[in-house]
């Protein structure tokens, strides 16, 4: 499960690529309904560290990573509602949303939650540009504002 990867890239950069990877494993996720532990298994084995049009990527954290993704499986529901909750939708329906932008949130959603020594700006930001990876400015304003209204739930 676990080959072995050179670390490249400093810390903060190799938690970025975990925070990229882990979104679009539970965008995986929910795509092929899978659970945390195959798609963890799959995406190690066949997508981490591999270059993209011969640019050598940052290795993602692996232990960061699968904390991310183990913990968005086992905290869904509570996640799910605290995204609801945020961003005020009636009748706590999440169908409405995308499936990328869904993940993005209920990632980003897990660590400010559950990862309370990490800066809610560090994580913002980088889920900000795990966004702008996929989407234009509308959904990164909408994450950002989702993010900082979660932030400012769960942490005191």
């Amino acid at each position: 499960m676990n080959r072995p990867q050179p670390k490249t890239g400093s810390q903060k950069a190799r938690n970025s690529a975990a925070r990229l990877m882990a979104v679009q494993t539970v965008y995986q996720m929910h795509k092929n309904d899978q659970d945390a532990e195959t798609a963890i298994k799959e995406f190690l084995d066949h997508r981490a560290g591999i270059d993209v049009d011969g640019d050598e990527m940052v290795t993602p954290d692996q232990d960061h990573y699968m904390l991310v993704v183990r913990g968005v499986a086992e905290h869904q529901e509570q996640l799910n509602e605290m995204v609801i909750l945020n961003r005020g939708e009636k009748g706590g329906n999440t169908q409405k949303t995308e499936p990328l932008l869904q993940a993005i949130f209920l990632c980003g959603g897990f660590e400010l939650m559950a990862l309370q020594a990490i800066d809610s700006p560090l994580i913002i930001s980088d889920y900000l540009h795990v966004t702008h990876a996929f989407y234009d400015e509308g959904e990164a304003k909408l994450v950002n504002a989702l993010l900082d209204s979660i932030s400012k739930t769960v942490r005191h």
